[in-house]
């Protein structure tokens, strides 16, 4: 594997001194960090394979998306003016049952490729299907093949008497599970990890798709493998007919209220959107270590409201964000997420001093590395961890003068500004170029193809049109001197 130096760049490590060094080095030898600092050793400099010249760049931790879903990158754009519970029944439905295994392998390469574009190098994959051996290998296979890093997490579900359709019982579907993660878990040279989804917030419960014995398993389960668990919590619009607020009238009991009852909740769960978890639930939360993923612009673009996530990291709890999916919100681009997180809890709180833009990179670097129990391996540039790094041009005219570099280019910059991405030690983005997928524009054309056929069949054509929607005021009456 090459000896790659990346020299004269902004280096922000991440590291537990949140070390910074202007003009500094990142020295990769074999996957990973041998070097970082203000400078090398001008003999460690001979004996490079390629010098990166990282002038005018930002150069940091490869950002980590926590919480994603891949195949709603083939339906950008068809979600527009949708509250949250109508996007699920009225999209998510008829869209999921159309998908087969070359739609999820389409997909995974592009949600892949825009990630690496904009300088993800890790992913948590939350499945929202029913997955066969043959669906999870479409999934994994091909960002494994592009080189991203990713942790699938994979849904548990079973057949029950208000989900007759689903083709396993509760045994059969422990079984499958683990033999999937026997499979995957550590494949690819570590690349792929697993993760187990069980769903236990008001959408599924009430729609009788999760049950108790079916969490409760499922939870021992993913402790005897070792495995996170990721789960949608506390999400949806204020509607008393549907979602949240009515499960909560019917139960009394909140999302993570529930999880505590069961007594399951621990540092092991992984905690998506939480926008209406209450100043209790935090509390708990904080109690056992459960981590919570912020997904600012999904949950602003559906009105589903703005997370509790400065009041969550003040109580300790690990926090992280995540896109949540092209289908909800139209990107993958963590840096947009970084900004929003900022933007959003300033507007919620009154208070732009709630969240710095120092602390949301945080949440998209170290701080989901540990929520995922990746953070020895990845998440800050530390001698010994891999070297998943991303490296963004400060220098376009867009950001303008970087007189405070990060806050410059957090609030001014792009994803679409990263110049070179790395994972493990090896180059799988620069300038524009996939080393491991060379014809990526055959890979859009053919994943826009896909998701026209399939929204067409379902029925969803009309979503594919643009009228100029109509909202002008009515016409000022003319003034009868005029007439």
């Amino acid at each position: 594997m090459a000896r790659i130096l990346i020299e004269n760049g902004l280096v922000v490590t991440v590291d537990g001194a949140r070390n910074m060094y202007p003009g500094g080095a990142v020295l990769v030898d074999d996957g990973r960090i041998a070097a970082v600092g203000a400078s090398v050793d001008p003999e460690v400099r001979r004996g490079v394979d390629e010098v990166i010249d990282a002038e005018g760049c930002l150069v940091m931790p490869g950002l980590v998306n926590l919480h994603q879903h891949h195949w709603y990158v083939l339906f950008k754009g068809l979600a527009d003016g949708m509250l949250l519970e109508d996007w699920i029944t009225d999209l998510v439905f008829p869209l999921v049952s159309r998908l087969d295994a070359q739609a999820m392998r389409v997909a995974s390469w592009q949600c892949g490729l825009e990630m690496l574009a904009t300088g993800t190098t890790c992913s948590l994959n939350h499945s929202v299907t029913v997955t066969t051996p043959e669906i999870v290998e479409a999934i994994v296979a091909p960002q494994a093949e592009l080189g991203i890093r990713q942790i699938f997490a994979k849904e548990l579900r079973c057949r029950n008497p208000r989900f007759a359709a689903h083709p396993l019982t509760l045994d059969e579907s422990l079984a499958a599970f683990a033999e999937e993660a026997r499979r995957w878990d550590g494949a690819h040279g570590g690349l792929v990890r697993m993760g187990m989804v069980i769903e236990a917030n008001a959408h599924w419960t009430a729609s009788g798709m999760s049950t108790e014995e079916l969490i409760t398993r499922g939870y021992q389960l993913a402790r005897d493998l070792d495995l996170k668990i990721s789960s949608h919590i506390a999400g949806g619009t204020f509607s008393l007919e549907k979602g949240f607020l009515k499960h909560l009238r019917d139960t009394g009991r909140t999302d993570v209220r529930y999880l505590m009852q069961l007594g399951v909740l621990d540092e092991r769960w992984i905690l998506a959107h939480g926008i209406h978890c209450t100043e209790l639930d935090l509390e708990q939360m904080a109690h056992v270590g459960a981590s919570l993923v912020y997904t600012p612009t999904s949950e602003s673009i559906r009105g589903g409201g703005i997370g509790p996530i400065a009041n969550a990291a003040r109580l300790g709890i690990v926090t992280a964000l995540g896109t949540d999916g092209p289908m909800v919100d139209y990107t993958d681009d963590m840096l947009e997420q970084i900004k929003a997180c900022v933007l959003f809890q300033h507007q919620r709180h009154l208070d732009p001093t709630r969240i710095s833009v120092e602390q949301a990179i945080e949440m998209a670097t170290i701080g989901a590395a540990r929520a995922a129990g990746l953070d020895a391996e990845i998440g800050s540039l530390e001698v010994g961890k891999r070297a998943d790094i991303a490296v963004f041009d400060m220098r376009r005219p867009h950001v303008g003068p970087l007189l405070r570099p990060l806050s410059a280019f957090v609030c001014a910059g792009k994803g679409s500004d990263a110049k070179v991405v790395l994972v493990d030690g090896e180059i799988v983005y620069r300038d524009g170029a996939f080393p491991r997928c060379p014809d990526h524009r055959e890979v859009l054309r053919e994943a826009e193809a896909i998701g026209r056929s399939i929204a067409e069949r379902a029925g969803l054509s009309a979503r594919m049109t643009s009228p100029w929607p109509s909202h002008a005021a009515p016409a000022a009456r003319r003034h009868p001197e005029h007439v």
